[in-house]
């Protein structure tokens, strides 16, 4: 598993000059390989194998950091604070919901490969008394928790714009990290997808992919949720060609021969 948790440390930055674009950011080098990229990118559908919804992905992030919290419609209660959720895909939009009365945040993010959102995220985690990134293992998602607002942010961004860079230099090790994530992500996508066409060749192995596909989706619910995985005693094996072991049809445990 690559490294999924990420705290940044709070610290001073200098003055960041936001230099504009009538364009999107592209990858940035520094935060992938841009040969699992163009490969990761070429797949129709890299969420085929997992089949989650928004709800479990927030809990199976927030899992990562915090042994128990609430989710609630729009906000996390956790350890007695209350983080509102935010889901907007702008800077500007986001730094308006920051700058609310509320002091503790969840940031959905996706796609986190672009240099100015990394920017964005170094800058807005020095109003914060602490900041983690969470990431999903199975989606491309991830939580960044900023809890303790020290501040309002004083970072004005235009709305309706491309941000091209913030002119700061984020940490060599935060990119790495990043990089790392990344790189694994696109790997494990690539390596089902290339499972998935080698089965799907012979339509006698549909209905049987289909079945595990069914079986490792709920294996993995359930490691999510964090029920008991003991063996049942009776444990009727099932073998998982993409864990390569056996799962336990009822309950869940692994049998690796």
């Amino acid at each position: 598993m690559a490294i999924i948790l990420i705290d940044f440390p709070n610290e001073e930055i200098n003055e960041f000059d936001i230099i504009y674009s009538n364009s999107y950011s592209r990858p940035s080098k520094s935060l992938l390989s841009p040969d699992l990229y163009n490969k990761y990118k070429s797949i129709k559908n890299e969420n085929i194998l997992f089949n989650f919804d928004k709800k479990l992905l927030i809990k199976e992030c927030t899992n990562y950091n915090f042994e128990t919290f609430i989710h609630l419609e729009e906000s996390l209660v956790i350890d007695k604070k209350l983080f509102n959720i935010i889901n907007k895909n702008t800077f500007f939009s986001i730094v308006e919901m920051l700058n609310t009365k509320h002091v503790n945040f969840a940031l959905i993010l996706t796609d986190v490969y672009t240099y100015p959102k990394i920017q964005f995220i170094y800058i807005i985690s020095k109003y914060f008394k602490y900041v983690t990134l969470c990431m999903s293992q199975f989606y491309n998602f991830g939580i960044l928790f900023c809890e303790e607002k020290l501040k309002y942010i004083d970072c004005e961004i235009k709305e309706n714009s491309n941000v091209k860079d913030f002119n700061i230099k984020v940490p060599e090790y935060i990119l790495n990290q990043i990089k790392n994530y990344n790189d694994y992500f696109f790997k494990k996508t690539i390596e089902i997808n290339d499972k998935l066409n080698t089965l799907c060749k012979s339509i006698n192995n549909i209905q049987l992919l289909n079945n595990e596909i069914n079986l490792i989706n709920e294996y993995y619910k359930n490691y999510i949720n964090k029920h008991n995985t003991n063996s049942c005693n009776i444990c009727k094996f099932s073998h998982s060609t993409f864990l390569e072991c056996f799962i336990c049809e009822k309950c869940y445990s692994l049998f690796i021969p």
